[in-house]
C-alpha cells in the first residue's frame, strides 16, 4: 500500500497543475494530500489518516462528505436523461429553477444556470452590461469592486477585487473596466473610521465617489459578496448594503451580490442578502448549491431584469454553455437542498457559528499572535499578526501559515492557511462538540506556532 501512495502521488506531481501550487512545492512537503474517502465533517487519505474538513473542501461541503443519497439522485438522473438538448431543457432542472425563485430574497425569479461560481459571476456581470443595452444605455459597461473581494479565477473574474493568495503577475494588463474601491473592514479601515457605522458610510460613499468619477452613465453594475471570504468572513456594518442599494437605485446601477460561498446556509440564513437585509438585482450562487457533489454555478435575476430580455429575437440574452443546465447537478442540487430542509442545518450553521465566534474570542485574549476574530455562521477566520498595536503581519519569508497548515495536520485537521488568515469554514453539518474540538486543535496549534516564531528569531 505504501508503494501504491508514494506511485499515485508521483502521478499527480508528473501530470497534474495542483490549484494555485507548484510539484516541487508539494514534493517538498509530501504531498499533495490524496483523499481516499470522506464522512460528514471527516475526510481519509489513502494513508488512513483521518482529518476534520475545516474548510469544507473550498467552502462548498455544506451537507458534509458521504453523501450516498444525493449520488444515488445524480446516477438515477443520468441513467434517464443524461444531458438536455440544443434549445431543450429537463424536468429536473425546471424544478431546480422553480425553487431557487422560491427560496431567494425578493423577486429574484429566473436563472441561467453554468458550471461554477467563476462562471457563474461571468454571467452575472454579462447579463448587467446586455440588460442597459436593451434599456438603451450603451455605454454603462464598467464594474465596481471591492479590494479583498474574491470572485473567480477566469480573465475578467480574477481582477474583481483581489485576493491575497493570488497574484495577478501573470496576467497583465489590467482590464480598464473594472474599478475597486475600499473593502468595509472596520479592523483595518481605509478611511481610519472610530466606529463600524463610520466605516460603513464611507465606504458606501466612496462607491458613490467612484461613480460620479467615472461618470454614472458607464458604470453597470456593482459586485460583491454580502460577507466577505478572502480575509476571513468579513462581515460589513450593517449600515453598508443599504446605503449601496440607494446608491445603485440613484444613478441606474444595477447591484449583483456573489453568494458563491455565502448561498445556501453558510451565514445562518438562506443566503447572505437575508442576514445584511438587501436584495440585489442579480445573484450569482454555486459551491453550497450542490454541497460539491456536482458543479453547479448560476446566475438568477429579478424579475424586472429578466423582462427586458423577453420579447423579440433581437432582445434575447445571446449567452450559452455547453454544459449549462447539467439535469445530473440539478438532482444533485434538489436533493442537496431537502436535505438542508430536513436537517435543519441552516438553523445548526446559526447556532454552530455564534458558539464558534464565542470560542474564537477566547482564543484571542489567549494568544497575541490573533489580531482579530471576525465572521458570522461557519465563514469566520483568524487575523495573524505580529504585532496587535501596529496590525503589521509577519513576513512572508517566516512561513506562519504553512507552520500553522503543519500543526493543524499533525493534530487532524485539515486547513491550508493561505497568507495571514486562518480561514474555519467546517461543513453545516458539525455538533456543538465537534466545534469544540476543531477549537482545540486550533488552540494547540497556535501555541505551538507562537513557540516555533520565538526559536525562530
Amino acid at each position: 500500500m505504501e508503494e501504491k501512495n508514494k506511485s499515485l502521488r508521483q502521478q499527480a506531481l508528473d501530470h497534474m497543475f495542483i490549484q494555485m501550487f507548484n510539484t516541487v512545492q508539494m514534493a517538498e512537503e509530501g504531498g499533495p494530500l490524496i483523499i481516499d474517502s470522506g464522512n460528514g465533517i471527516y475526510i481519509t487519505d489513502t494513508e488512513g489518516n483521518t482529518y476534520i474538513d475545516g474548510i469544507s473542501g473550498m467552502y462548498f461541503r455544506n451537507v458534509g462528505h458521504g453523501r450516498k443519497e444525493i449520488a444515488k439522485a445524480i446516477y438515477e438522473q443520468l441513467s434517464k436523461v443524461s444531458m438536455d438538448v440544443y434549445a431543450g431543457v429537463t424536468p429536473a432542472t425546471v424544478r431546480l429553477a422553480s425553487k431557487l425563485a422560491e427560496i431567494t430574497p425578493g423577486d429574484l425569479s429566473r436563472t441561467f444556470f453554468s458550471q461554477g461560481g467563476s462562471l457563474a459571476n461571468e454571467s452575472s456581470l454579462k447579463l448587467a452590461q446586455a440588460y442597459h443595452m436593451r434599456c438603451g444605455d450603451k455605454g454603462r459597461y464598467k464594474v465596481i469592486s471591492r479590494r479583498g473581494s474574491y470572485h473567480g479565477a477566469t480573465y475578467h473574474t480574477m481582477w474583481l477585487g483581489g485576493h491575497p493568495g493570488f497574484p495577478r503577475t501573470d496576467y497583465q494588463p489590467r482590464p480598464s473596466h473594472v474599478v475597486t474601491v475600499p473593502q468595509p473592514n472596520f479592523y483595518r479601515c481605509e478611511f481610519n473610521s472610530s466606529s463600524e457605522e463610520e466605516c460603513g458610510e464611507l465606504s458606501a460613499k466612496a462607491i458613490e465617489d467612484a461613480i460620479l468619477f467615472e461618470g454614472p452613465d458607464s458604470v453597470s453594475a456593482i459586485i460583491g459578496e454580502p460577507v466577505s471570504q478572502p480575509l476571513g468572513g468579513v462581515v460589513p456594518p450593517s449600515n453598508y448594503w443599504p446605503m449601496v442599494r440607494e446608491i445603485c437605485d440613484k444613478y441606474g446601477v444595477l447591484l449583483v451580490f456573489d453568494e458563491v460561498i455565502t448561498g445556501f446556509g453558510r451565514l445562518g440564513t438562506w443566503f447572505g442578502s437575508d442576514f445584511v437585509k438587501t436584495v440585489p438585482d442579480i445573484m450569482s450562487f454555486a459551491k453550497g448549491i450542490t454541497s460539491g457533489y456536482f458543479p453547479v454555478g448560476g446566475t438568477i435575476a429579478t424579475k424586472s431584469v429578466a423582462n427586458a430580455f423577453s420579447g423579440g429575437p433581437e432582445r434575447t440574452w445571446s449567452h450559452a454553455f455547453t454544459f449549462a443546465s447539467h439535469p445530473g447537478g440539478a438532482a444533485a442540487a434538489l436533493k442537496n437542498l431537502e436535505i438542508i430542509e430536513n436537517e435543519k442545518l441552516i438553523e445548526n450553521a446559526r447556532l454552530r457559528g455564534e458558539q464558534l465566534t464565542e470560542n474564537l474570542n477566547e482564543l484571542m485574549g489567549r494568544h497575541p499572535i490573533i489580531g482579530d476574530v471576525r465572521g458570522v455562521g461557519l465563514i469566520q477566520g483568524i487575523e495573524l499578526v505580529a504585532d496587535r498595536s501596529t496590525k503589521e503581519h509577519y513576513p512572508n519569508e517566516l512561513g506562519v501559515n504553512n507552520m500553522l497548515t503543519d500543526e493543524l495536520k499533525k493534530r487532524g485537521m485539515w486547513i491550508r492557511v493561505p497568507a495571514f488568515i486562518l480561514p474555519i469554514s467546517p461543513p453545516l453539518t458539525i455538533s456543538k462538540v465537534e466545534i469544540d474540538h476543531m477549537c482545540s486543535i486550533i488552540d494547540e496549534s497556535l501555541h505551538a506556532v507562537e513557540g516555533n516564531i520565538h526559536l525562530s528569531k
